[in-house]
């Protein structure tokens, strides 16, 4: 559970409502990032920056297009979001985030429909050791995942960022389409403690985040450096050594990849990566394959998964990034920039997970 996305939580139970139907929700969560498009993608013997950093415990909600003033007809029967009330003046609170509450009632529910769902779809047993632990980690995930959701209300409000009543049951109404009819989306619900309040609140703070995320990455760019690169993958030193200099006199490198990379993504296609762009590989052989001249096959470089030798086929100073890694780098840039608004604002918790 710890390596869930801070969306995790909010959408998970939505997400369990659609699984239970045996459908492919077009509203889950974002696949986990790929640096390398799949065709080519190497295996975790290939050390990659994304997955240096695959102890981070959240994920930014998916990069999509937000679409003001959608009119996506309802099925029949849909489901229809009521409007949002405020929160009353003595209400408890389980947090407050720059003099606005996190509801109590509300951390208490998600917390039930969390806990529900995590002992019907995952078999924990909540008063184990480890049930217990997960329990504990599940309440931080939810009590942060609240506190994000006024964060990032927050600032939508100072860019005028809002989600309409159209967008919202838009939304549902393709969650409805997805699961299959209003009926099984509704016993679902029913059956995991989900009120249809509570699902539009889930969905409209996800929709929130996603047009929050598209507004603080705008200024990333969607092109850079990238090389064409083969390796080779060993376990030695002396073998990678052998290979690099069969390699320098003459012998063919896609040969000599296929009969002894570990790599068994790369090894069919000759150790071919693709169009490789800065930020996917492992920091020591990136250094190297983008200062590596063209057709030379590189020195022996170490990594913590082997030794490895490359060559460069191509090289390109602005060449469109892969849409999983632009995609990565939006989700890195949203986790600093929230990191970095929940240090400058005040934040009180009023429970203990």
């Amino acid at each position: 559970m710890k390596n869930r996305s801070i969306w995790f939580v909010m959408t998970m139970i939505i997400l369990f409502a659609l699984v239970a139907c045996n459908q492919a929700p077009a509203t889950s969560l974002p696949p986990e990032p790929t640096p390398v498009p799949a065709s080519q993608q190497p295996t975790a013997t290939v050390a990659t920056a994304a997955s240096s950093s695959a102890s981070t415990s959240t994920i930014a909600p998916q990069p999509s297009p937000v679409t003001t003033g959608v009119t996506t007809p309802l099925p029949k029967g849909a489901l229809t979001c009521p409007p949002q009330t405020p929160l009353p003046a003595n209400a408890q609170l389980a947090a407050r985030v720059n003099g606005i509450g996190v509801p109590l009632d509300l951390y208490n529910r998600q917390i039930a429909q969390a806990q529900d769902a995590m002992i019907k779809n995952f078999g924990t047993d909540p008063k184990s050791p480890q049930g217990q632990e997960t329990l504990k980690s599940l309440k931080q995930q939810v009590l942060d995942q609240l506190i994000n959701d006024v964060v990032v209300a927050q600032y939508a409000e100072t860019r005028k960022i809002k989600v309409s009543d159209d967008e919202l049951n838009a939304r549902i109404a393709q969650m409805i389409q997805d699961a299959g009819s209003v009926e099984k989306l509704n016993d679902y619900m029913s059956k995991n403690q989900l009120t249809l309040a509570d699902l539009c609140l889930l969905v409209r703070n996800q929709l929130l985040g996603e047009a929050v995320l598209n507004d603080v990455t705008a200024p990333i760019p969607t092109q850079g450096e990238q090389v064409n690169v083969r390796h080779i993958l060993v376990d030695t030193p002396a073998l990678a050594t052998t290979l690099r200099d069969r390699v320098r006199k003459g012998e063919d490198f896609a040969t000599l990849a296929k009969q002894y990379s570990k790599d068994e993504t790369s090894k069919a296609n000759g150790g071919d990566l693709g169009w490789v762009p800065r930020g996917v590989l492992d920091p020591r052989l990136e250094a190297i394959v983008f200062e590596l001249p063209l057709n030379q096959v590189s020195d022996v470089v170490t990594t913590a998964f082997g030794y490895h030798i490359a060559i460069v086929l191509e090289k390109e100073k602005s060449r469109p990034l892969p849409p999983e890694v632009i995609q990565n780098v939006r989700q890195d840039a949203f986790l600093k920039w929230l990191g970095a608004m929940r240090e400058n604002i005040k934040i009180e918790r009023f429970v203990q997970p």
